[in-house]
């Protein structure tokens, strides 16, 4: 059975009666999608969305994120952010390993590749192992990102589990040069995203330089925030919680977690201003129907943030 990170699909997940499963493709299928899924992909334009509409359903019965009901696989969220074309995508061609942390069916890395990036280096890691070959079926690009790439893990398992599962055993501590995690560290409450922040840590190169950079939904008002329904229980009942931070929050989090670690950081995080968040950051999407729907507090905002090891 799929599970979060501590329990089954809650009861009722996997209706496609929410309002985050989006039976019909809007303007979430963009230029930039388009573009992947034709000149990356090959497939015909004629079968383009046929072809999303199997994918997300077969990712939705893995565990039904709202992302995914939303098609967020589509979105490319690493090559919007500020240091992507810059840093991230030459320091890549270069040669550098990245390391995409809640990858789901590796989108980013499949950019990063369209824009001249060597597969080589370039690596995924997600809960469900179930999404390596299901990225497969989306990209049609076996050939170009040999298996070997993704490693099934979860970043929240106990000590002893993390430290002999895939990512430190098959990539190992201080192997990569940067680390990327993009809508993930906002699924966690507070602990959890500490937990999370230290076990990066432990995976970043000891370079000077080395980096994680992301970006995720972020709050002028810190703190936990209750999910709702169907996400709003464990598995034993309590309440669940997710950690909504602006950037003096972040900061602190990163500062605790490399204190940690022993690990000297640079840390910079900014919220995205509410007109270019709602109408911008993410133009494939419909965010007048976002607005209304799901950003429940009206401080919410898009947060970017970076990373270096000092």
């Amino acid at each position: 059975m799929a599970k979060m990170l501590d329990g089954p699909v809650p009861n009722g997940a996997r209706s496609v009666s929410w309002p985050w499963y989006h039976h019909v493709l809007t303007n979430e299928l963009t230029t930039e999608a388009k573009q992947l899924l034709s000149n990356y992909s090959g497939i015909p334009s004629t079968q383009m969305e046929a072809h999303v509409y199997s994918v997300r359903d077969k990712a939705w019965g893995i565990f039904p994120w709202p992302c995914v009901g939303e098609f967020w696989f589509l979105s490319f969220g690493l090559a919007k952010h500020p240091l992507y074309k810059n840093m991230v995508l030459p320091r890549l061609k270069a040669g550098q390993t990245l390391l995409d942390v809640g990858a789901c069916l590796g989108q980013d890395l499949r950019k990063c590749i369209f824009d001249g990036a060597p597969a080589t280096n370039l690596f995924a890691s997600d809960l469900f192992p179930e999404y390596e070959e299901l990225a497969y079926n989306l990209w049609r690009d076996r050939d170009r990102l040999p298996p070997g790439h993704f490693f099934a893990d979860n970043i929240l398992a106990d000590n002893a589990t993390f430290t002999s599962g895939s990512l430190m055993t098959r990539l190992g501590p201080g192997s990569v040069d940067i680390i990327t995690a993009t809508m993930f560290l906002h699924l966690f409450n507070y602990e959890n995203q500490l937990k999370t922040a230290t076990r990066m840590l432990r995976l970043l190169s000891h370079k000077p330089g080395s980096i994680i950079l992301g970006s995720q939904a972020g709050s002028i008002d810190f703190g936990e925030q209750t999910l709702k329904p169907p996400f709003h229980r464990s598995e034993t009942g309590s309440k669940r919680t997710v950690f909504r931070h602006n950037p003096d929050s972040f900061e602190r989090l990163w500062k605790e977690a490399g204190q940690a670690t022993g690990v000297p950081l640079k840390i910079s995080a900014v919220l995205q201003a509410p007109a270019d968040f709602l109408a911008a950051a993410d133009s494939s999407f419909d965010y007048a129907v976002k607005k209304r729907r799901y950003l429940t507090r009206s401080g919410t905002r898009r947060l970017y943030f970076s990373i270096m090891r000092a």
